[in-house]
């Protein structure tokens, strides 16, 4: 029997999210489009084709959905929840990690043995299934194994992480069973527990998908970019439309229309273009 794969998407309704054009120009905030909220979701499900999936969409709403666009998520995802934009968490009326308790509320849900965990502005396209179950087949040997990377196997190169690594929350998988969450709250909560628990790091940054790795000995992948096999990336810059007729194309337009847009740059971006 083949494994359950969760796929676990979160997505959020910011202001401007229905315009035709959005860039990544702040930092963290990425890219939104009201694309990513059913063609973005397609997308992800086109590239498991051939696997036994459920699709787990957890939307912070900001702005309110258009009806219609929330018939249509309501009919292609197993899971959908939607919450009311707000930034308290238990007693805390501001929590400055309230997204990272987005994550966790999302993934806490997936049933399958394998996870799959996106952002809402990431896309994944593949040539082929086995190019995506040699990425799950590297759980055997590492917790996580996140995006393809010009600089695997780590997302970057940074000498001021001393070696330290995470999970990127815009594209990794991992087993269930990685995901302690009673333990990885206890480390958003209190940082100076985490890091006296599991081992101290030089450079401190207290988000989920840094603890994420802390509590599971430092154990993430980034394998090598292979555009022939697959392509994963967010946007810089995102022209409403565009992910529809990605979806629509075979493998090889869609290598073309990144090699127009320069191809993936740094961090793991592509400039979108017209197609």
């Amino acid at each position: 029997m083949s494994k359950l794969i969760s796929l676990v998407i979160n997505a959020d309704t910011r202001s401007g999210f229905n315009k035709s054009e959005s860039s990544a120009e702040i930092m963290l905030e990425g890219c939104r489009s009201i694309d990513f909220l059913i063609e973005g979701i397609k997308n992800k499900q086109k590239f498991f084709s051939g696997f036994d999936i459920e699709t787990i969409l957890y939307i912070d709403e900001h702005e309110p959905i258009p009806e219609n666009v929330l018939n249509e998520i309501r009919s292609i995802v197993t899971t959908l929840v939607i919450k009311k934009h707000s930034k308290r968490y238990r007693d805390m009326v501001y929590c400055h990690n309230f997204n990272d308790f987005h994550y966790l509320s999302a993934l806490f849900m997936a049933n399958g043995e394998i996870v799959f965990h996106a952002d809402q502005d990431t896309a994944c396209f593949t040539s082929n299934k086995e190019s995506v179950q040699e990425m799950i087949s590297m759980l055997d040997e590492h917790k996580f194994v996140s995006y393809p990377s010009h600089w695997t196997p780590n997302a970057i190169t940074d000498p001021s992480f001393e070696g330290r690594t995470w999970a990127s929350t815009r594209f990794f998988f991992c087993k269930r069973e990685t995901l302690k969450f009673d333990t990885i709250i206890q480390c958003i909560l209190n940082p100076d527990w985490a890091y006296k628990t599991f081992g101290d790091s030089p450079r401190k940054m207290n988000w989920l998908e840094h603890f994420l790795t802390l509590t599971n000995d430092n154990s993430a992948y980034y394998p090598p970019i292979n555009l022939d096999k697959l392509a994963v990336f967010s946007w810089s810059k995102y022209i409403t439309g565009t992910l529809g007729k990605l979806n629509a194309m075979n493998y090889g337009e869609v290598k073309n229309y990144i090699d127009r847009c320069g191809g993936i740059c740094y961090p793991n971006d592509v400039q979108g273009r017209e197609v």
